[in-house]
C-alpha cells in the first residue's frame, strides 16, 4: 500500500470514528434534553408516553393496542400500563371496536393533540437555542447534510429489517 493511500485510509477512518462519536454525543445529549422537557411540570411525560402518544395522533384516528404495541416497540403488557397513566391524564380515549368488541381500540384526545403541540414548540425553542449561534446558511446545509445521514441509515435499518424477516 502506498503512503498516501495508508494517509487516505487513516484520517477516512479517524473522519467516521470521529463523525461516529459526534453522532453519539449529539443523540445522547438531545435525549437527556428531550427527557428534561418531558419531565417538566408542563407536560409530565414519560418518553415512552410521549411517543405512546405521537404515534396516536399520526394515525388520524383509532388505533388498536396490538398494532400500538408494535408500533411503538412495547410489550402488550407495558402498553396497558403506558395507556393507563395517559388515559389518567386525560390525554388519550380507549374503547371496544365496534364491530369485533375484543378489539381494544385507543385515540388522541384533544388535550392529547394540545399538549404535543406544546410540547413541539418547546422544543423547537430549544433547538433554535441550540442552532441559534450559526449562520442561516450553515443550518440549511446542515439540514441538508442530517437529510443525506437519515436517507443512509434509514436505509440501512431496512436492509436489516429484510434480512431478519426473510
Amino acid at each position: 500500500m502506498t503512503e498516501s493511500k495508508l494517509v487516505d485510509e487513516m484520517n477516512s477512518s479517524s473522519t467516521l470514528d470521529a463523525i461516529e462519536q459526534m453522532i453519539l454525543r449529539i443523540s445522547w445529549l438531545a435525549q437527556r434534553q428531550f427527557i428534561q422537557l418531558l419531565d417538566d411540570e408542563r407536560f409530565n411525560l414519560t418518553l415512552t408516553q410521549f411517543y405512546t402518544l405521537l404515534h396516536l395522533a399520526q394515525t388520524n384516528g383509532e388505533c388498536k393496542m396490538s398494532d400500538l404495541a408494535e408500533a411503538t416497540q412495547q410489550s402488550a403488557a407495558a402498553l396497558t400500563g403506558v395507556v393507563d397513566r395517559l388515559l389518567d391524564k386525560q390525554l388519550v380515549e380507549r374503547t371496544r371496536h365496534e364491530r369485533d368488541r375484543r378489539q381494544v381500540m385507543v385515540q388522541v384526545t384533544p388535550r392529547g393533540l394540545a399538549l404535543i403541540a406544546e410540547i413541539r414548540q418547546a422544543r423547537r425553542e430549544q433547538i433554535h437555542a441550540a442552532l441559534g449561534h450559526l449562520p442561516a446558511a450553515d443550518t440549511e446545509r446542515l439540514l441538508e447534510l442530517l437529510e443525506g445521514v437519515l436517507v443512509g441509515m434509514s436505509r440501512i435499518l431496512e436492509r436489516s429489517e429484510a434480512g431478519r424477516l426473510a
